[in-house]
């Protein structure tokens, strides 16, 4: 299987999970992980690095004629916790390595499910990655999808120097 089209895959299950209604999977445990401070701490965000992937993204969807996304908390320390996630892995997913997924997450911050979507990359900064998810089909659909109204980025270095991305993008479903 091509790296791009297990992108694609990873980037539309977890779409789809988004949409679905289905049981919180040990929300106890997300909670522990997701909003710990200390492991949120231990990898830390850079708040230059993540306003510059919301600048990124915002650009590209000005450009388009779609609406700017506001930066929400709750979606900012999903995205960093995620970040750190994959950058310790050194895997690009929207799995978490406790199994949990973008839903899963969501709920364990209380953000709606209802429209929430996350896109993952490896590179060095936010304008080379979101010029390649615009080169990808399925990230671009939900780059500048009318959905979500709300954004918060993620980054991390990994131990070879490179930064890993995660971006979430979600509706408050008002």
């Amino acid at each position: 299987m091509s790296l791009r089209f297990a992108t694609a895959a990873a980037i539309a299950i977890a779409t789809v999970a988004a949409c679905e209604r289905s049981e919180p999977v040990g929300d106890e445990l997300f909670t522990e992980v997701w909003q710990d401070p200390e492991v949120i701490g231990s990898c830390g965000g850079d708040p230059v690095m993540q306003q510059a992937m919301v600048d990124a993204t915002n650009q590209l969807r000005v450009v388009q004629e779609k609406t700017v996304l506001e930066v929400d908390d709750r979606l900012v320390r999903i995205a960093q916790s995620h970040a750190c996630d994959i950058a310790a892995r050194q895997q690009p997913s929207v799995a978490g390595a406790d199994g949990s997924n973008i839903v899963d997450r969501a709920r364990s911050v209380d953000f709606p499910t209802c429209g929430v979507a996350q896109l993952v990359a490896v590179g060095s900064g936010a304008q080379e990655v979101t010029q390649r998810w615009m080169q990808s089909d399925p990230h671009r659909v939900e780059l500048l999808g009318q959905d979500p109204d709300k954004i918060g980025a993620g980054a991390a270095r990994g131990p070879d120097g490179r930064i890993w991305w995660s971006l979430v993008l979600g509706d408050d479903c008002r």
